[in-house]
């Protein structure tokens, strides 16, 4: 090594920075830092801002198909709205028309168009009275009496609303130590036929007109009646039949022959024997002291009954029984 490169090295190895130099070196540093902080900052700033952005675009996109789908069923609703009223308005009208036709029935002493089972002209005077494929409501109420028949094709089972009616009343009754059952609920057309025919047959039509309901003509076809624990007169004046004779009313039952009206219904008092009609009617024919017949002012007679002639030919060939058996008595 030459005698220069030794001096060389040796200013090297001794050099010190000037500290003004070492100073700008700092400072130089500290730009640089700050500028690439700053650079980094812009960089979140631009992703931030672009980030931002798009979910601005994507709320102003939902916000718009949201506010189209609201005036789309705005729109469909309106116009649903509108067939509806249209709709509720054609019904109004028609029920007005019905009721009209009612009126001038009632007004009229009752005649009406019947599909099936004829015109019953002077019933039902002073109300509305309406016959419907053979099924006659007065003010509402199915009737069936002597008068008035059902269908043989008329099967509606015991009736739920008057079924659930009976055993919130026997859990009423129990409650005050009465037992209630239903002993005979409903009967279809056929099985009426069969026990009425088996009476007329043995002891003719009068004899069987005294102890069963000729088809059609029993309200257990109805769903809405009930016998209550003994369909007899073992049961007149028992502790459960004075119960039901003071609380039936108030779960919508009336005893539908009750003591004094036999001119009337037609049949012997039958304590066990219960209507459904609901509450407000049962209690409004109850508190008047009167039977079903008089409170829809109807007959309950064979004789205004349109199928009358039919029954008298059929069991013409049968003499009257003189017999005094009464081991049935099922009246109704």
């Amino acid at each position: 090594m030459s005698e220069n490169q030794d001096n060389f090295s040796n200013k090297n190895d001794e050099y010190e920075y000037d500290p003004a130099v070492l100073e700008q070196i700092r400072e130089a540093k500290i730009r640089r830092q700050r500028a690439d902080e700053l650079a980094r900052d812009r960089l979140h700033a631009k992703m931030i801002l672009f980030g931002g952005g798009l979910v601005i675009i994507l709320a102003i996109i939902i916000f718009i198909s949201l506010e189209g789908k609201s005036t789309s069923t705005e729109n469909t609703s309106s116009s649903s709205d509108d067939q509806t009223a249209s709709y509720a308005a054609d019904d109004l009208t028609s029920i007005a028309e019905n009721n009209a036709d009612s009126s001038d029935t009632a007004e009229n002493g009752g005649d009406t168009e019947n599909t099936n089972t004829g015109d019953y002209s002077g019933q039902a005077e002073g109300h509305t009275l309406v016959t419907e494929n053979g099924i006659t409501y007065v003010d509402g109420i199915l009737i069936v009496n002597k008068t008035f028949s059902l269908p043989s094709d008329y099967d509606p089972g015991l009736d739920p609303e008057a079924e659930a009616a009976f055993y919130e009343m026997a859990g009423a009754a129990w409650e005050d130590g009465i037992t209630l059952w239903i002993a005979s609920g409903y009967r279809t057309y056929d099985y009426q036929d069969e026990l009425f025919d088996r009476y007329a047959t043995e002891r003719g039509l009068d004899e069987a007109d005294k102890i069963s309901a000729r088809p059609g003509h029993s309200e257990h076809q109805s769903g809405l009646c009930m016998d209550i624990n003994d369909p007899s007169s073992s049961f007149n004046g028992t502790a459960e039949a004075i119960w039901l004779e003071e609380h039936c009313a108030e779960y919508g039952f009336i005893v539908r022959f009750p003591e004094g009206k036999e001119d009337i219904t037609g049949y012997e008092y039958e304590p066990w024997h219960l209507r459904y009609v609901g509450v407000e009617i049962a209690q409004d024919i109850t508190n008047q002291g009167l039977c079903l017949e008089e409170y829809l002012n109807v007959t309950s007679d064979y004789a205004d009954s349109l199928e009358n002639e039919d029954f008298i030919e059929k069991y013409a060939a049968y003499e009257t029984s003189s017999s005094e058996d009464t081991s049935v008595e099922y009246g109704e």
